[in-house]
């Protein structure tokens, strides 16, 4: 499936309706600012290009939004019309529109979204094919020169402003379209006589075209590619869902679906998105703080792992020692629960020794002096003392 065309199909008929003609918007003339810039159907890179532009090219700008400048389509751009809604001209050089509210479309078919409508009675110029001298058509359509009720989309930022639109021709790109002039009375004049009755009754309104078979299966078909694109979203890992483009083509499909059921079921499909929105911020954020402590955690191994432990402090001061000796080994054969022994002068063992707080080894061949609990174990032929405290001493420091 080609996300892109489904992004063509959707989001360009954004333009093909009246909220171009922005109340508060001047039109203006802009210059192109770089070489083959592309001017789309609408407002997103998903949009397909219309036509080429090239510095120093002048469009004009009637509306802007969301980093993108709406602008009516060049002369040289693309522009179709169904053949069943307009009657040649005069001349056999243009077109006159005779449905209402005809799409105008940049290829002769129903592919993508209108880049804009066509009015009943409105005259449109037809592109004369240069070998044939005869009107371009293709499948159903011709072509016509795009009026100024055709819009395509820029990037903002490749465009600088030149000037304003002339306040008489600003007027005429955001009018209305023109109503039907009422028949003249006898004299000729548009204006009743005194004795004659208004007519209350509003005009009849022109029946709305219904769409055809080919346009509904087409829509139809594209709305299945939307929801196969929305199922394939949600089967990947919350953090990598994105559903906000997405969702702006079910909003498209609900606003503008030809097929009422199709307009139904998009409005279901942007309520469950936007639940799934909810839920998949709440994962993310589970997923973030558990990240975080796992991350904590981490650090706080690796430093109790780095850090040098602090060895007990030894008790200060002045001290009764329960008994001194030499520290020594307590023999490869030894079966006692203590890793060293303290021997008298004369080499006879006086007690097994075990220091939970360091390390005996470091003290091995000196005299010291011990402070600590002696403990008996049946069938150990030692006692043990567990140190409490012990210290190195000189040859000349009494027991």
């Amino acid at each position: 499936m080609n996300a892109l065309r489904i992004f063509c199909l959707l989001l360009v008929a954004a333009f093909a309706l009246p909220l171009l003609a922005q109340d508060s918007f001047t039109p203006y003339v802009a210059k192109v600012t770089g070489e083959s810039v592309r001017l789309r159907s609408g407002a997103s890179l998903a949009h397909p290009p219309v036509c080429v532009m090239n510095d120093g090219d002048e469009l004009t700008v009637v509306g802007e939004k969301d980093g993108w400048a709406t602008v009516q389509l060049p002369a040289s751009a693309p522009c179709w019309i169904s053949a069943d809604f307009v009657k040649p001209g005069a001349d056999g050089k243009d077109w006159v529109v005779n449905g209402d509210k005809v799409n105008l479309r940049v290829s002769p078919d129903t592919k993508y979204f209108p880049v804009g409508q066509a009015e009943k009675g409105q005259l449109l110029t037809a592109v004369i094919n240069g070998e044939t001298g005869k009107p371009m058509s293709e499948n159903g359509y011709v072509r016509v020169v795009p009026p100024a009720n055709a819009h395509g989309a820029i990037s903002l930022e490749l465009v600088t402003k030149v000037k304003n639109v002339a306040p008489e021709k600003a007027a005429e790109i955001v009018k209305e379209t023109p109503k039907e002039a009422a028949p003249a009375n006898p004299e000729g004049s548009l204006i009743p006589k005194a004795e004659d009755k208004p007519v209350a009754d509003k005009p009849k309104e022109e029946p709305k075209r219904e769409p055809t078979k080919e346009e509904l299966e087409d829509e139809r078909k594209t709305f299945r590619e939307l929801e196969k694109l929305l199922d394939d979203e949600l089967k990947k890992p919350a953090a990598e869902v994105k559903l906000t483009e997405i969702r702006k083509m079910f909003e498209q499909f609900r606003e503008f679906a030809l097929d009422k059921n199709i307009s139904d079921k998009a409005g279901l499909y942007i309520e469950k998105i936007d639940l799934t929105v909810k839920l998949i911020d709440a994962e993310i954020k589970r997923l973030a703080e558990e990240e975080a402590r796992r991350k904590a955690e981490i650090e706080r191994i690796h430093k109790e792992a780095t850090e040098k432990p602090k060895e007990a402090e030894q008790p200060k001061g002045p001290v009764e020692y329960l008994v001194t000796g030499t520290v020594g080994s307590t023999g490869k054969t030894a079966k006692t629960p203590a890793s060293h022994r303290l021997f008298d002068e004369n080499g006879k063992v006086l007690y097994d020794l075990r220091w939970d707080k360091g390390d005996l080894s470091k003290l091995s061949g000196s005299k010291v002096g011990v402070v600590g609990t002696i403990k008996s174990y049946e069938g150990w032929p030692h006692k043990v003392i567990v140190i409490e405290r012990i210290d190195v001493l000189d040859d000349s420091e009494e027991k």
